[in-house]
Order: C-alpha cells, then structure tokens, then sequence
C-alpha cells in the first residue's frame, strides 16, 4: 500500500517494457492498422470492390469482442503466461496461413474472424492485467505507456508492409506480420516472469499478483452495478465515434478539397495525438478524478467533429480536430482499464474487463452500418458530423454520474 511510486517503476520496468511490446503486436490493433495497407491488395486478388473488403474489419472486431471475453475467462483460471505464449504462437501461424495459402473471400474473413480468437492472450486484456496487478500509485501512467503501443503499431504496421503492398508479392505481408507476435513470443519466453512455486499458505508467502485474494468483486457482483452499464454505455457511444471519424476522416477532407494525398498527409497527425492523449490521461488519472478526467477526454470528439462541422478549408482547424479526435483515441481504453481497476478492483480484472472492451469493441465494429445509411440519405457528411457530436457529448457526460471510488478493501465478495 506504501509503495512509492518511483519504486514501482524501479521494480516493474521490465514488465512494462514486455506489455509495450505486446500492446504494439498486440491482435487487438495489428490487424486494424496493417488493414488499409492491404485493402487495394486484397480487394483486387479477391475481385471484391473496397467497400465489400471493409466487411473484413467488421469480421475481426466480432473476433476481438469474442477473443476479450475469453481471454478474461482464461486469465482468472490459469496462469496468464501460458496463456500469452500458447495464444501468440497461434496468433503468428494464422497470419503464415494467410501468406501461404490461396486466398478466397471466405478464408480471408474467416482467418480475420479467428485471429483475435486463437490470439485472446495476445489482446489487451492480458497486458493490461499484468500491468494492474504490479502498479497500484502509477497505475494509470503505467497502463498509458502499455497502451501507448497501439500508436506505435498505427505506425509500424503500415511502414513495414509498405516493401511489398502493391507489388506482385504482397501477400508476404503476411509473413511480416507474422513475424511480429513470433518477436513477442521469443521475448516473452524468456523475459515473462514464471509462475512462483507453491509455498505454504500462509499471508506471508501469499502472491501478490493471485486476482482471488486480491480486494475487489467478483464478475457476477459487478453485472449488478450501476457503474458498470454506465461505462458500457458510455465508452459504446465514444467508441462509436472514434471508429466512424477513423474511417471517414479522410474521405471528409477530400470533400472539402483536399487532394487523397494532403489528407492522408494532415490524417498522420492521428496517431501522434493518440499517443500524446493516451500519456497525458494516465498521467492526470493518477492524479485528479477518475471520471471528470474521463469526461475531459471522452468529450473531445465533440469538439473535432464540430470543427469539420463549420470549418470548410482552414487546414490548422482541421489538423486540431484530428488531434482531439486522435487524443480521445488514445485515452479511451487505458481510462476504461484505469476504471474498472478502481470501481471493481483485481478479484475479477481480467473477466470484467473483458467482457466490457469486447463489448465495446463489437459496438463499435458495427458503426459501418450505422453511419453508412446516415451517409446515404444525407448525401454528405454535416448530418453525420452532427451525429457523431452529439453522441460523444452524451458518452462523456455518463463519466460525471459514476461517483467517487468505492473503498475495494471493505467491498464483500463472493466465490
């Protein structure tokens, strides 16, 4: 409980060097990110049209929503290392598949559907709850820099693939990305902390990290919480939007006159605001209130799509909405881990953060067939600007309702 805060980091830096690592690998944003490198590519070997190819970010995000719930299952009941090593080998031979097999619409979506799956130890999940368990004063620091890898990946991915997209050799794209949880898996063999050998059972030889001894409530207590259906419906809304403004903001600037490649340009600035939002959140979370910080970050949508609303060609307003909107990017799920730590605490981590980033995660992986009628009937994208505002406004505004941290140590548990 006195641990200083400097000391957690003199002591857990290298876990938090090992779970940057597999954020940034991790089959929760490297399948996302390599995606739209590989979309021309793929769209042309399976002779489908770009918008039908889309269907394959839909496919993987069922898959994350699936693969969560049941890395949160597996890492309460087993020991998360084997569970990391056993899901990044299989995560690494999906993506060889793909390099090597003949390629068809159903095998690609279905491929793309188990990744998260087979790969469940290799998704946040699994980093984040080795990260609560070591960090208790800078949790929500330590949990940005882990997370920050997701920023890190939105770059590495499409540098690396940039050898062989577009040439006749593509598909050994694959192989690159296979490579990268293959990297993980090395590292974590040898580096990973192994499971402590039984000692009696006594408070003095108690692991610290065991979630069941850990102060908090159980799975089926939380499901009973208003909190919990609050930061559902909340990070839902936002996630929401930030999945919509991902995929359109490109084509928003070039509607409003940009040529393809000075949007593409001004959209970089996406994943270098994430990084800055993820790190500036965990750093005020470990600092000032939960849920206004969260309110803060999450409201930021608001303002980037009422910039795009009522600017027309003004490129510094149009670089500071990407910015906001890749900042609420960023800080969205390290404040949902951050949270759900605090309100609920590490008895059940694993399986209540699962299930609430899976969920999330499938809401958010159906926004193509919300906005896309809105886009249809509108004919433009000032309706679905104001949408997606308006949504936001009322995801952050539920942060305000969650209330102060309940006092995990004096919460009654059950088995």
């Amino acid at each position: 409980m006195g641990i200083p805060s400097h000391s957690e980091f003199k002591q857990g830096w290298t876990l938090l060097l090992i779970t940057l690592i597999g954020t940034t690998t991790s089959a929760s944003y490297i399948p996302l990110y390599s995606f739209g490198p590989l979309a021309q590519d793929l769209s042309t070997a399976l002779n489908v049209s770009l918008s039908d190819i889309q269907k394959i970010i839909t496919f993987n995000f069922v898959g994350i929503a699936i693969g969560s719930q049941l890395a949160g299952w597996l890492v309460e009941r087993y020991n998360p290392r084997h569970i990391i090593l056993c899901s990044l080998l299989f995560y690494a031979a999906s993506y060889t598949l793909l390099g090597t097999v003949e390629l068809s619409t159903t095998i690609v979506y279905l491929l793309y559907f188990l990744i998260p799956i087979v790969g469940c130890g290799a998704l946040i999940v699994s980093w984040t709850h080795l990260v609560c368990q070591r960090f208790e004063k800078q949790r929500g620091l330590a949990l940005a820099i882990t997370l920050s890898g997701s920023g890190v990946a939105s770059t590495l991915a499409p540098l690396l693939l940039s050898m062989v997209v577009g040439t006749e050799h593509w598909q050994q794209g694959f192989y690159i990305l296979a490579a990268l949880p293959a990297l993980t898996l090395v590292i974590c063999f040898f580096a990973l902390p192994k499971p402590s050998k039984r000692k009696p059972v006594t408070d003095k030889h108690r692991p610290r990290e065991t979630s069941h001894l850990a102060p908090g409530i159980s799975y089926l207590q939380a499901l009973k919480t208003r909190h919990l259906w609050t930061m559902l419906a909340s990070f839902t809304l936002v996630a929401f939007v930030i999945v919509t403004m991902i995929t359109n903001t490109v084509p928003i600037l070039v509607h409003k006159g940009l040529n393809q490649s000075q949007a593409t340009m001004l959209f970089s600035v996406f994943g270098v605001s994430l990084i800055i939002g993820r790190l500036s959140s965990g750093y005020f979370l470990d600092r000032y209130s939960g849920p206004v910080v969260a309110f803060i970050a999450l409201l930021l949508p608001t303002l980037g799509c009422l910039i795009f609303y009522l600017t027309s060609t003004n490129t510094g307003l149009m670089v500071l909405a990407i910015g906001l909107v890749g900042a609420a990017a960023g800080a969205e799920f390290d404040i949902l881990a951050y949270l759900v730590s605090r309100y609920f605490g590490l008895r059940a981590y694993a399986k209540i953060f699962g299930a609430l980033s899976g969920t999330i995660t499938l809401g958010s992986g159906m926004s193509p067939f919300i906005y896309g009628p809105i886009l249809d009937s509108a004919g433009g994208y000032s309706t679905l600007l104001l949408v997606c505002a308006i949504a936001a406004a009322i995801g952050s505004s539920l942060m305000l309702s969650l209330g102060a941290y309940p006092q995990l140590s004096q919460l009654k548990t059950v088995s």
